[in-house]
Protein backbone atom coordinates (compact mmCIF):
# COMPACT_ATOMS: atom_id res chain seq x y z
CA UNK A 1 0.00 0.00 0.00
CA UNK A 2 1.17 3.14 -0.91
CA UNK A 3 2.99 5.36 2.69
CA UNK A 4 3.83 1.59 3.89
CA UNK A 5 7.09 2.01 5.46
CA UNK A 6 7.83 -2.37 5.56
CA UNK A 7 9.10 -2.68 2.34
CA UNK A 8 12.27 -2.18 0.82
CA UNK A 9 13.58 0.04 -2.39
CA UNK A 10 16.12 -0.42 -4.35
CA UNK A 11 18.44 2.09 -6.41
CA UNK A 12 21.53 2.06 -8.34
CA UNK A 13 24.02 3.31 -6.43
CA UNK A 14 26.94 4.78 -8.77
CA UNK A 15 29.36 4.51 -5.95
CA UNK A 16 29.06 0.83 -5.42
CA UNK A 17 28.16 0.31 -9.09
CA UNK A 18 25.24 -1.84 -7.91
CA UNK A 19 21.61 -1.77 -7.05
CA UNK A 20 21.81 -1.10 -2.92
CA UNK A 21 18.77 -0.67 -0.45
CA UNK A 22 18.33 2.74 -0.25
CA UNK A 23 18.33 3.73 3.75
CA UNK A 24 18.76 8.06 3.96
CA UNK A 25 19.80 9.26 7.41
CA UNK A 26 16.68 10.56 8.26
CA UNK A 27 13.66 8.52 6.27
CA UNK A 28 11.45 11.61 7.66
CA UNK A 29 13.61 13.40 5.09
CA UNK A 30 15.21 12.60 2.53
CA UNK A 31 17.84 14.97 1.05
CA UNK A 32 17.97 15.06 -2.62
CA UNK A 33 19.97 17.54 -5.34
CA UNK A 34 19.79 17.14 -8.79
CA UNK A 35 21.89 18.29 -11.08
CA UNK A 36 19.69 21.44 -12.91
CA UNK A 37 20.13 23.15 -15.98
CA UNK A 38 22.85 25.24 -18.11
CA UNK A 39 20.42 28.46 -18.81
CA UNK A 40 21.62 29.65 -22.60
CA UNK A 41 19.50 27.32 -24.75
CA UNK A 42 15.72 25.60 -24.48
CA UNK A 43 16.14 22.46 -22.97
CA UNK A 44 16.17 19.65 -25.29
CA UNK A 45 14.19 16.51 -24.98
CA UNK A 46 16.83 14.75 -23.87
CA UNK A 47 17.55 17.12 -21.07
CA UNK A 48 13.80 16.49 -19.83
CA UNK A 49 14.26 12.54 -19.91
CA UNK A 50 16.47 13.70 -17.17
CA UNK A 51 13.90 16.03 -15.26
CA UNK A 52 11.30 13.37 -15.80
CA UNK A 53 13.44 10.34 -14.32
CA UNK A 54 14.26 13.09 -11.30
CA UNK A 55 10.63 13.33 -10.58
CA UNK A 56 9.58 10.10 -11.32
CA UNK A 57 12.33 9.21 -8.14
CA UNK A 58 10.99 11.40 -6.15
CA UNK A 59 7.64 10.23 -6.28
CA UNK A 60 8.33 6.84 -5.92
CA UNK A 61 10.17 7.74 -2.50
CA UNK A 62 7.17 10.07 -1.42
CA UNK A 63 4.74 6.37 -2.05
CA UNK A 64 7.22 4.46 0.22
CA UNK A 65 6.33 6.76 2.46
CA UNK A 66 9.40 9.09 2.56
CA UNK A 67 9.51 13.07 2.67
CA UNK A 68 11.98 14.35 -0.15
CA UNK A 69 13.36 17.40 0.46
CA UNK A 70 14.78 18.62 -3.36
CA UNK A 71 16.80 21.32 -4.49
CA UNK A 72 17.82 21.72 -7.77
CA UNK A 73 20.33 24.58 -9.33
CA UNK A 74 20.01 26.94 -12.48
CA UNK A 75 23.56 27.37 -13.62
CA UNK A 76 23.74 30.92 -15.03
CA UNK A 77 27.27 31.58 -14.54
CA UNK A 78 30.89 30.01 -15.23
CA UNK A 79 29.80 26.70 -17.12
CA UNK A 80 31.96 27.06 -19.78
CA UNK A 81 32.00 25.04 -23.24
CA UNK A 82 34.17 22.64 -22.05
CA UNK A 83 33.21 20.70 -19.00
CA UNK A 84 37.02 20.87 -17.94
CA UNK A 85 36.95 24.69 -17.81
CA UNK A 86 37.52 25.00 -21.39
CA UNK A 87 36.39 27.25 -24.43
CA UNK A 88 33.75 30.75 -23.20
CA UNK A 89 30.41 30.97 -21.05
CA UNK A 90 27.57 29.20 -22.05
CA UNK A 91 25.46 32.02 -21.16
CA UNK A 92 27.81 34.35 -22.23
CA UNK A 93 28.18 33.19 -25.58
CA UNK A 94 24.50 32.91 -25.96
CA UNK A 95 24.12 36.62 -24.81
CA UNK A 96 26.71 37.88 -27.30
CA UNK A 97 24.86 35.90 -30.45
CA UNK A 98 21.73 37.14 -29.29
CA UNK A 99 22.68 40.99 -28.40
CA UNK A 100 21.05 40.90 -24.94
CA UNK A 101 22.96 40.90 -21.37
CA UNK A 102 23.92 37.55 -19.69
CA UNK A 103 21.25 37.89 -17.35
CA UNK A 104 18.48 38.42 -19.95
CA UNK A 105 19.70 35.36 -21.30
CA UNK A 106 19.43 33.32 -18.05
CA UNK A 107 15.90 34.69 -17.21
CA UNK A 108 14.35 34.15 -20.46
CA UNK A 109 15.43 30.54 -20.95
CA UNK A 110 14.86 29.80 -17.04
CA UNK A 111 11.13 30.70 -17.67
CA UNK A 112 10.91 28.10 -20.88
CA UNK A 113 12.93 25.63 -19.04
CA UNK A 114 9.91 26.10 -16.00
CA UNK A 115 7.19 26.58 -18.25
CA UNK A 116 8.39 22.87 -20.06
CA UNK A 117 8.44 21.42 -16.38
CA UNK A 118 5.18 22.00 -15.62
CA UNK A 119 3.77 20.71 -18.86
CA UNK A 120 5.78 17.63 -18.25
CA UNK A 121 3.85 17.41 -14.79
CA UNK A 122 6.95 17.12 -13.08
CA UNK A 123 6.90 18.65 -9.72
CA UNK A 124 8.69 21.97 -8.97
CA UNK A 125 11.59 21.58 -6.62
CA UNK A 126 11.66 22.73 -3.13
CA UNK A 127 14.56 24.75 -3.31
CA UNK A 128 15.11 26.13 -7.99
CA UNK A 129 18.50 28.25 -7.16
CA UNK A 130 20.63 30.06 -9.03
CA UNK A 131 24.12 30.08 -9.30
CA UNK A 132 24.28 33.79 -9.10
CA UNK A 133 21.83 34.50 -6.39
CA UNK A 134 24.55 32.11 -4.15
CA UNK A 135 28.47 33.55 -4.55
CA UNK A 136 28.99 34.22 -1.25
CA UNK A 137 28.06 30.66 -0.22
CA UNK A 138 31.14 29.85 -3.33
CA UNK A 139 33.51 32.22 -1.42
CA UNK A 140 32.95 30.61 1.72
CA UNK A 141 33.04 26.80 0.90
CA UNK A 142 36.51 28.07 -1.29
CA UNK A 143 37.69 29.56 1.74
CA UNK A 144 37.84 25.90 3.60
CA UNK A 145 39.06 24.27 0.98
CA UNK A 146 41.92 26.54 0.90
CA UNK A 147 42.40 26.33 4.40
CA UNK A 148 43.05 22.54 4.62
CA UNK A 149 45.14 22.82 2.06
CA UNK A 150 43.65 21.53 -0.96
CA UNK A 151 43.68 24.79 -3.31
CA UNK A 152 46.11 27.11 -4.69
CA UNK A 153 45.66 30.83 -5.84
CA UNK A 154 48.25 31.86 -8.77
CA UNK A 155 47.29 34.97 -11.35
CA UNK A 156 44.90 33.12 -13.34
CA UNK A 157 42.42 31.75 -10.81
CA UNK A 158 42.07 29.20 -7.71
CA UNK A 159 42.18 26.03 -8.29
CA UNK A 160 41.63 22.48 -6.73
CA UNK A 161 44.70 20.44 -5.83
CA UNK A 162 43.68 17.18 -7.99
CA UNK A 163 46.70 15.18 -7.21
CA UNK A 164 46.98 16.01 -3.53
CA UNK A 165 43.59 15.13 -2.73
CA UNK A 166 43.87 11.36 -4.54
CA UNK A 167 47.35 10.59 -3.43
CA UNK A 168 48.93 7.58 -4.57
CA UNK A 169 45.95 5.88 -5.58
CA UNK A 170 45.19 8.99 -7.98
CA UNK A 171 41.96 7.01 -9.35
CA UNK A 172 38.39 8.54 -8.86
CA UNK A 173 36.03 7.32 -6.40
CA UNK A 174 32.84 7.66 -8.83
CA UNK A 175 34.34 6.97 -12.58
CA UNK A 176 37.09 4.44 -11.36
CA UNK A 177 39.40 6.62 -14.12
CA UNK A 178 42.72 7.51 -13.14
CA UNK A 179 44.10 11.23 -13.43
CA UNK A 180 46.46 9.80 -16.60
CA UNK A 181 43.09 8.39 -17.95
CA UNK A 182 40.67 11.66 -17.51
CA UNK A 183 43.89 13.89 -18.93
CA UNK A 184 44.07 11.98 -22.18
CA UNK A 185 40.09 11.81 -22.73
CA UNK A 186 38.57 14.94 -21.47
CA UNK A 187 40.71 17.90 -19.86
CA UNK A 188 41.82 20.46 -21.61
CA UNK A 189 45.64 22.45 -20.92
CA UNK A 190 44.33 25.96 -21.33
CA UNK A 191 45.82 27.74 -17.91
CA UNK A 192 49.61 28.15 -18.44
CA UNK A 193 50.21 28.62 -14.46
CA UNK A 194 48.09 25.57 -13.08
CA UNK A 195 50.45 23.17 -11.21
CA UNK A 196 48.84 20.06 -13.01
CA UNK A 197 46.31 19.84 -16.09
CA UNK A 198 43.91 17.81 -14.01
CA UNK A 199 43.45 20.47 -11.59
CA UNK A 200 40.07 22.50 -11.92
CA UNK A 201 39.06 26.26 -11.21
CA UNK A 202 37.07 27.26 -8.17
CA UNK A 203 37.34 30.83 -9.17
CA UNK A 204 38.75 32.21 -12.39
CA UNK A 205 40.25 35.46 -12.04
CA UNK A 206 41.96 38.31 -14.40
CA UNK A 207 39.19 37.30 -17.54
CA UNK A 208 38.29 41.03 -18.19
CA UNK A 209 36.00 40.51 -21.20
CA UNK A 210 33.92 37.87 -18.88
CA UNK A 211 30.70 40.15 -18.21
CA UNK A 212 29.45 38.65 -14.89
CA UNK A 213 32.31 39.09 -12.38
CA UNK A 214 32.29 39.54 -8.25
CA UNK A 215 34.99 40.39 -5.86
CA UNK A 216 36.63 37.67 -3.76
CA UNK A 217 39.39 37.99 -1.34
CA UNK A 218 41.46 36.50 -4.49
CA UNK A 219 40.53 39.37 -6.87
CA UNK A 220 37.31 40.31 -9.03
CA UNK A 221 36.46 37.05 -10.74
CA UNK A 222 33.55 34.29 -10.78
CA UNK A 223 32.98 30.78 -9.50
CA UNK A 224 33.72 27.45 -11.78
CA UNK A 225 30.87 25.32 -12.50
CA UNK A 226 31.65 22.36 -10.74
CA UNK A 227 32.24 24.73 -7.16
CA UNK A 228 28.51 26.10 -7.86
CA UNK A 229 26.47 22.70 -7.06
CA UNK A 230 29.05 21.56 -3.55
CA UNK A 231 28.14 24.95 -2.32
CA UNK A 232 24.40 25.23 -3.11
CA UNK A 233 23.90 21.80 -1.98
CA UNK A 234 24.99 21.81 1.53
CA UNK A 235 23.27 25.48 1.79
CA UNK A 236 19.71 23.87 1.83
CA UNK A 237 20.86 20.20 2.65
CA UNK A 238 23.83 19.99 4.56
CA UNK A 239 27.31 18.38 4.50
CA UNK A 240 26.22 15.01 3.65
CA UNK A 241 23.41 14.47 1.69
CA UNK A 242 21.46 11.39 0.98
CA UNK A 243 20.71 11.64 -2.99
CA UNK A 244 22.46 12.98 -6.22
CA UNK A 245 21.33 12.89 -9.45
CA UNK A 246 22.26 14.04 -13.17
CA UNK A 247 23.32 12.46 -16.38
CA UNK A 248 25.76 9.60 -16.82
CA UNK A 249 27.78 12.17 -18.98
CA UNK A 250 28.50 14.08 -15.42
CA UNK A 251 30.27 10.94 -13.58
CA UNK A 252 33.86 11.31 -15.30
CA UNK A 253 34.18 15.46 -14.26
CA UNK A 254 31.30 17.39 -12.67
CA UNK A 255 30.51 15.31 -10.31
CA UNK A 256 33.77 13.63 -9.76
CA UNK A 257 35.05 17.34 -8.58
CA UNK A 258 32.18 17.87 -6.60
CA UNK A 259 32.70 15.27 -4.70
CA UNK A 260 36.60 16.25 -4.35
CA UNK A 261 35.82 19.87 -3.54
CA UNK A 262 32.99 18.94 -1.08
CA UNK A 263 34.95 16.06 0.73
CA UNK A 264 38.19 17.95 1.27
CA UNK A 265 36.48 20.91 2.50
CA UNK A 266 34.49 19.07 5.72
CA UNK A 267 35.93 15.93 6.05
CA UNK A 268 32.61 14.60 5.83
CA UNK A 269 30.93 12.05 3.22
CA UNK A 270 29.37 14.31 0.62
CA UNK A 271 26.56 12.00 -1.27
CA UNK A 272 25.80 8.51 0.15
CA UNK A 273 24.14 7.66 -4.15
CA UNK A 274 24.64 8.99 -6.84
CA UNK A 275 21.99 7.57 -9.26
CA UNK A 276 23.18 8.62 -13.14
CA UNK A 277 20.27 8.35 -15.93
CA UNK A 278 21.06 7.69 -19.40
CA UNK A 279 20.67 9.39 -22.86
CA UNK A 280 18.28 9.68 -25.00
CA UNK A 281 19.78 8.85 -28.08
CA UNK A 282 18.74 9.65 -31.99
CA UNK A 283 17.94 7.01 -34.48
CA UNK A 284 21.78 6.77 -35.28
CA UNK A 285 22.54 6.32 -31.91
CA UNK A 286 24.06 9.39 -31.28
CA UNK A 287 23.42 11.71 -28.18
CA UNK A 288 20.88 14.17 -28.50
CA UNK A 289 22.33 17.40 -27.42
CA UNK A 290 22.42 21.03 -27.51
CA UNK A 291 26.05 20.47 -28.89
CA UNK A 292 25.15 18.36 -31.79
CA UNK A 293 23.64 21.05 -33.66
CA UNK A 294 19.14 20.71 -34.17
CA UNK A 295 18.01 19.24 -31.30
CA UNK A 296 14.30 17.67 -30.42
CA UNK A 297 12.25 20.31 -27.63
CA UNK A 298 9.37 20.03 -26.06
CA UNK A 299 7.50 22.31 -28.52
CA UNK A 300 8.11 20.35 -31.38
CA UNK A 301 6.02 17.68 -29.95
CA UNK A 302 2.92 20.50 -29.36
CA UNK A 303 3.64 21.90 -32.38
CA UNK A 304 3.46 18.45 -33.91
CA UNK A 305 -0.36 17.98 -32.23
CA UNK A 306 1.23 15.66 -29.43
CA UNK A 307 0.22 15.56 -26.05
CA UNK A 308 3.58 16.47 -23.91
CA UNK A 309 2.77 13.65 -21.46
CA UNK A 310 3.22 11.19 -24.13
CA UNK A 311 6.80 11.91 -23.79
CA UNK A 312 6.63 11.37 -20.40
CA UNK A 313 4.95 8.07 -20.98
CA UNK A 314 7.51 7.37 -23.35
CA UNK A 315 9.98 8.05 -21.08
CA UNK A 316 8.71 5.61 -18.24
CA UNK A 317 8.30 2.97 -21.12
CA UNK A 318 12.30 2.10 -20.82
CA UNK A 319 14.42 1.65 -17.74
CA UNK A 320 16.40 5.05 -16.48
CA UNK A 321 19.86 3.50 -16.44
CA UNK A 322 19.07 1.88 -20.54
CA UNK A 323 19.65 4.67 -23.75
CA UNK A 324 16.13 5.38 -25.14
CA UNK A 325 15.92 5.94 -28.81
CA UNK A 326 13.56 8.71 -29.69
CA UNK A 327 11.40 9.03 -33.02
CA UNK A 328 8.14 10.89 -32.85
CA UNK A 329 6.43 6.89 -34.30
CA UNK A 330 7.29 6.17 -30.60
CA UNK A 331 6.11 9.02 -29.28
CA UNK A 332 3.00 8.70 -30.42
CA UNK A 333 2.54 4.95 -29.74
CA UNK A 334 2.69 6.39 -26.12
CA UNK A 335 0.30 8.65 -27.00
CA UNK A 336 -2.55 5.93 -27.72
CA UNK A 337 -0.92 4.32 -24.02
CA UNK A 338 -1.79 7.62 -22.24
CA UNK A 339 -5.37 7.81 -24.12
CA UNK A 340 -6.20 4.42 -23.26
CA UNK A 341 -5.80 5.39 -20.05
CA UNK A 342 -7.34 8.57 -20.00
CA UNK A 343 -10.02 6.84 -22.07
CA UNK A 344 -10.62 4.46 -19.06
CA UNK A 345 -11.20 7.72 -16.55
CA UNK A 346 -14.33 8.24 -18.42
CA UNK A 347 -15.80 5.05 -16.67
CA UNK A 348 -14.10 5.14 -13.33
CA UNK A 349 -15.60 5.08 -10.35
CA UNK A 350 -13.99 6.75 -7.88
CA UNK A 351 -16.98 6.63 -5.52
CA UNK A 352 -16.77 2.96 -4.94
CA UNK A 353 -14.38 0.97 -3.33
CA UNK A 354 -12.03 -1.04 -5.06
CA UNK A 355 -12.24 -4.57 -5.86
CA UNK A 356 -10.75 -7.24 -3.90
CA UNK A 357 -8.67 -8.43 -7.22
CA UNK A 358 -6.96 -4.93 -7.25
CA UNK A 359 -4.46 -5.75 -4.38
CA UNK A 360 -2.90 -8.37 -6.01
CA UNK A 361 -2.17 -5.18 -8.98
CA UNK A 362 -1.16 -3.35 -6.24
CA UNK A 363 1.48 -5.79 -5.07
CA UNK A 364 2.86 -5.81 -8.37
CA UNK A 365 3.09 -2.66 -8.98
CA UNK A 366 5.20 -1.68 -6.38
CA UNK A 367 7.39 -4.26 -6.40
CA UNK A 368 8.47 -3.30 -9.70
CA UNK A 369 8.75 0.54 -8.66
CA UNK A 370 10.97 -0.31 -5.70
CA UNK A 371 12.67 -2.84 -7.97
CA UNK A 372 15.36 0.11 -9.27
CA UNK A 373 12.58 2.14 -10.31
CA UNK A 374 11.53 -0.55 -12.97
CA UNK A 375 8.60 1.63 -14.44
CA UNK A 376 7.94 -0.46 -17.58
CA UNK A 377 7.17 -3.41 -15.30
CA UNK A 378 5.16 -0.70 -13.67
CA UNK A 379 3.67 0.67 -16.72
CA UNK A 380 2.99 -3.08 -17.85
CA UNK A 381 0.93 -3.55 -14.46
CA UNK A 382 -1.07 -0.49 -15.03
CA UNK A 383 -2.08 -1.30 -18.36
CA UNK A 384 -2.87 -5.13 -17.59
CA UNK A 385 -5.49 -3.97 -14.56
CA UNK A 386 -6.84 -1.56 -16.67
CA UNK A 387 -7.85 -4.16 -19.46
CA UNK A 388 -8.91 -6.77 -17.10
CA UNK A 389 -11.12 -3.76 -16.18
CA UNK A 390 -12.66 -3.46 -19.32
CA UNK A 391 -12.71 -7.19 -20.16
CA UNK A 392 -14.47 -8.45 -16.66
CA UNK A 393 -17.02 -5.32 -17.00
CA UNK A 394 -15.44 -4.08 -13.21
CA UNK A 395 -14.21 -0.47 -13.45
CA UNK A 396 -13.44 -0.38 -9.20
CA UNK A 397 -10.06 0.03 -9.62
CA UNK A 398 -9.50 3.71 -9.22
CA UNK A 399 -7.95 4.30 -5.86
CA UNK A 400 -5.14 1.78 -7.12
CA UNK A 401 -4.60 3.79 -10.23
CA UNK A 402 -4.94 6.52 -8.40
CA UNK A 403 -2.08 5.40 -6.03
CA UNK A 404 0.21 4.36 -9.30
CA UNK A 405 -0.53 7.41 -10.55
CA UNK A 406 1.20 8.78 -7.89
CA UNK A 407 4.44 7.79 -9.55
CA UNK A 408 3.29 7.69 -12.72
CA UNK A 409 2.21 11.32 -12.81
CA UNK A 410 -0.04 11.19 -15.55
CA UNK A 411 -2.93 13.72 -14.52
CA UNK A 412 -5.24 10.95 -14.35
CA UNK A 413 -6.99 12.43 -11.31
CA UNK A 414 -7.06 15.55 -13.47
CA UNK A 415 -8.59 14.00 -16.16
CA UNK A 416 -11.28 12.39 -14.46
CA UNK A 417 -11.92 15.79 -12.93
CA UNK A 418 -12.32 17.05 -16.88
CA UNK A 419 -14.42 14.25 -17.92
CA UNK A 420 -16.43 15.08 -14.92
CA UNK A 421 -17.29 18.15 -16.00
CA UNK A 422 -17.56 17.74 -19.86
CA UNK A 423 -19.90 19.11 -22.00
CA UNK A 424 -19.88 16.89 -25.30
CA UNK A 425 -20.75 20.20 -27.82
CA UNK A 426 -23.98 19.72 -30.47
CA UNK A 427 -22.09 18.19 -33.47
CA UNK A 428 -19.74 16.25 -31.91
CA UNK A 429 -22.82 14.16 -30.23
CA UNK A 430 -24.49 14.45 -33.53
CA UNK A 431 -21.62 12.40 -34.92
CA UNK A 432 -21.84 10.47 -31.82
CA UNK A 433 -25.56 9.31 -31.93
CA UNK A 434 -24.79 8.74 -36.28
CA UNK A 435 -22.26 6.25 -35.17
CA UNK A 436 -24.13 4.32 -32.50
CA UNK A 437 -26.96 4.18 -34.91
CA UNK A 438 -24.37 2.72 -37.57
CA UNK A 439 -22.95 -0.08 -34.89
CA UNK A 440 -26.67 -1.26 -34.29
CA UNK A 441 -27.58 -1.25 -38.22
CA UNK A 442 -24.04 -3.37 -38.25
CA UNK A 443 -22.86 -0.58 -41.10
CA UNK A 444 -19.48 -0.74 -39.75
CA UNK A 445 -18.12 1.55 -42.64
CA UNK A 446 -20.03 4.14 -41.96
CA UNK A 447 -19.37 3.58 -38.48
CA UNK A 448 -15.30 3.97 -39.41
CA UNK A 449 -16.35 7.05 -42.15
CA UNK A 450 -17.11 8.81 -38.26
CA UNK A 451 -14.79 7.20 -36.41
CA UNK A 452 -12.75 8.99 -38.44
CA UNK A 453 -14.18 12.51 -38.59
CA UNK A 454 -14.55 11.94 -34.92
CA UNK A 455 -10.74 12.07 -34.62
CA UNK A 456 -10.51 14.99 -37.25
CA UNK A 457 -12.39 17.06 -34.64
CA UNK A 458 -9.97 16.16 -31.35
CA UNK A 459 -12.48 12.93 -30.42
CA UNK A 460 -11.44 9.15 -30.02
CA UNK A 461 -13.96 6.70 -30.05
CA UNK A 462 -13.56 4.01 -27.76
CA UNK A 463 -15.12 0.57 -28.42
CA UNK A 464 -15.83 -2.24 -25.74
CA UNK A 465 -16.83 -5.99 -26.33
CA UNK A 466 -19.76 -5.58 -24.43
CA UNK A 467 -21.01 -3.11 -27.84
CA UNK A 468 -20.82 0.24 -25.47
CA UNK A 469 -18.66 2.91 -26.49
CA UNK A 470 -17.00 5.64 -25.25
CA UNK A 471 -16.30 9.40 -26.28
CA UNK A 472 -13.26 11.41 -25.03
CA UNK A 473 -11.18 14.81 -26.00
CA UNK A 474 -8.05 13.36 -27.66
CA UNK A 475 -6.59 16.84 -26.47
CA UNK A 476 -7.24 19.01 -23.36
Amino acid sequence: MKGSSLRPFFIYNSLSRSVEEFTPLDRDCVTYYSCGPTVYLRQHLGNMRSYIFVDTLKRALAFNGMRVRHVMNITDVGHMTSDADGGEDKVEKTARVEGRSPQEVASFYTKLFLSDLKELNVETPDVVCAASDHIADMIALIKRILERGFAYVVRSGVYFDVEKYRGENRVGRLSRQSLDEQHAGQRLEHAPDKKSPHDFALWVLNQPTHLMQWDSPWGRGYPGWHIECSAMAMRYLGETIDVHSGGIDHIPIHHENEIAQSESATGKPFVRYFVHNAFLVGMEGAKISKSAGKFPVLEDLVEAHVNPLAFRLFCLGAKYRSELVFNIDAVRAAERNLYYLYGFTANARPEEEDSPWTQAYRERFHEAINDDLNTPEALAVVLEMVNKAYREGDHRVWGALREFDSVLGLRLAEQLEYLSKLKVPADIQALVEQRAQARRDKDFRRSDELRTQLRARGWEAKDHRDGTSEYVPRWN
